[in-house]
């Protein structure tokens, strides 16, 4: 068992990148979620009064951790190369939301005083609610992962070509990003931001990056 396990670390050495940064990104994000909101910005737009509150979404809100971790096991056991495309948009963009939260603190608490819905719907929306403060909205990382991965899956060597796997990556980014307003966590603006930062991201993994990675296969 041993063995397998070291051959399996042998040819997977590249899991490196994710565990340094999450020992650097976890203290980060909830070291800056500890402060008192109580001078933080408002993300508050008209346009969010028009959404209303849908507990349904939460279980599409929740399905974000399954998409997330999915699309990383896939490119993590698939391709070196797609997995490290996988960390530059994610740990990229998650990064620049930190540096944001730290020097812009947001807010936006909108919850509904009354939580309505089925017992599971309640039940995710409790725990929600519970764990993940209203502080520190904008960028959304929910918004921002979740298109980061469609890109990632719809441009990976496996699915390129894939009508299935373009409909479904998409098709899983615009429900997730439209949960995240519909359950009240985010602000609209949060994210148009989120949506910006993956446009960079995507330029810059499959721009300058791409070109650095094949230009060392070469060499």
């Amino acid at each position: 068992m041993l063995d397998k396990i070291n051959d399996f670390y042998k040819t997977h050495k590249h899991i490196w990148v994710a565990i340094v940064y999450f020992m650097l990104y976890l203290p980060w994000y909830f070291g800056i979620q500890q402060r008192n909101p109580s001078g933080f910005f408002d993300m508050n737009v008209a346009l969010d009064h028009m959404i209303p509150f849908v507990p349904g979404f939460i279980l599409i809100y929740m399905y974000w951790f399954l998409f997330v971790f999915g699309t990383g096991l896939f490119t993590f056991l698939e391709n070196k190369e797609e997995f490290y495309k996988f960390c530059l948009i994610m740990f990229g963009g998650m990064t620049v939301c930190l540096i944001i939260f730290t020097i812009f603190p947001t807010t936006f608490n909108y919850r509904p005083d009354i939580l309505t819905g089925n017992a599971l719907e309640r039940f995710f929306l409790h725990l929600v609610y519970g764990v993940d403060k209203p502080t520190n909205v904008f960028p959304s990382i929910h918004v921002y992962n979740s298109i980061g991965c469609a890109i990632i899956l719809t441009h990976s060597e496996r699915f390129k070509n894939s009508k299935f796997m373009f409909i479904f990556a998409w098709l899983s980014a615009i429900l997730i990003t439209l949960s995240t307003m519909y359950v009240k966590q985010h602000s609209v603006m949060d994210a148009v931001a989120a949506i910006i930062i993956a446009i960079v991201f995507y330029y810059v993994t499959y721009g300058p990056f791409d070109r650095y990675r094949q230009s060392k296969k070469k060499s």
